[in-house]
């Protein structure tokens, strides 16, 4: 290939926070390298993605870097109750207050969230009986303004025909949904 379409700096904030970011990123000029690589069109979008703590998240976005994507965790359970992780409506919310767009991973945090009690899958199932809880989740992860995919991850067929559905097209969670 002539270009790399997405490149990513993976896992910023891992490790020792903001050092550890400086160490693999900063130290040895790779910003300055890939904008160069960005400007001479052999990168087309320069992106991050994100695992720590949010003083590394911020002081990722406040380099003098015009980044073109981010991929953060995003689900209905880190939303506003992140355990190991930063809260993820902070997270697209300082991204979207830039107009970067994100990429989605962990939708279904790992799969935890297709394994909800049957109280909870009965309610969900009450509004929607065809559709699955990993749908919700996915509906949930691709219901912001601004999201550029979602890694949704697949182990069988049954899985890839279920997201493919559940994407094509996308029907947004209602604000009544998101709410409940």
């Amino acid at each position: 290939v002539d270009y790399i379409a997405y490149y990513l700096l993976h896992s910023t904030g891992g490790g020792k926070g903001i050092e550890t970011f400086k160490e693999r990123f900063i130290y040895n000029g790779l910003p300055d390298f890939l904008l160069k690589e960005r400007e001479a069109g052999r990168i087309r979008n320069l992106g991050w993605s994100f695992h720590g703590d949010v003083a590394t998240f911020d002081y990722v976005l406040s380099m003098d870097v015009k980044w073109d994507f981010a991929m953060i965790q995003l689900n209905y359970v880190d939303w506003r109750h992140a355990s190991r992780n930063n809260h993820a409506e902070y997270l697209y919310n300082e991204l979207a207050k830039r107009n970067i767009p994100v990429n989605i991973m962990e939708p279904l945090l790992g799969g935890r969230l297709v394994k909800m009690a049957d109280h909870l899958v009965a309610r969900l199932k009450q509004r929607r009986p065809d559709q699955s809880v990993a749908s919700w989740a996915f509906r949930f992860a691709g219901t912001p303004k601004g999201i550029l995919s979602v890694l949704s991850g697949m182990t069988y067929m049954e899985h890839m025909r279920e997201n493919i559905a559940t994407y094509s097209p996308l029907v947004p969670l209602s604000d009544e949904e998101n709410e409940w």
